[in-house]
């Protein structure tokens, strides 16, 4: 889906990944219909800046298995030592 015009100014960045982390970009890219490698990235920026803002908050990032109710905290980069 083609994200909007926009009047942010843009920075272009250029990113050096390894084979299989390029291959599993690719695939999100296919799994999410994004339109771009960029949009991939930009998703999951978005998705992390969430999670550290509501963690930041004192939310608790759960992740709950709908069939058997399991639940596993998820722990972010700062959290695991």
């Amino acid at each position: 889906m083609p994200r909007p015009a926009s009047r942010v100014e843009k920075k272009r960045l250029t990113l050096e990944v390894s084979a299989p982390v390029r291959e599993r970009m690719e695939a999100l890219q296919d799994h999410l219909g994004a339109d771009s490698l960029t949009e991939v990235i930009r998703r999951a920026v978005a998705i992390l800046d969430t999670l550290i803002t509501e963690r930041d908050r004192g939310k608790q990032l759960v992740l709950r298995d709908q069939r058997t109710g399991r639940e596993q905290e998820l722990l972010l980069a700062r959290d695991i030592v």
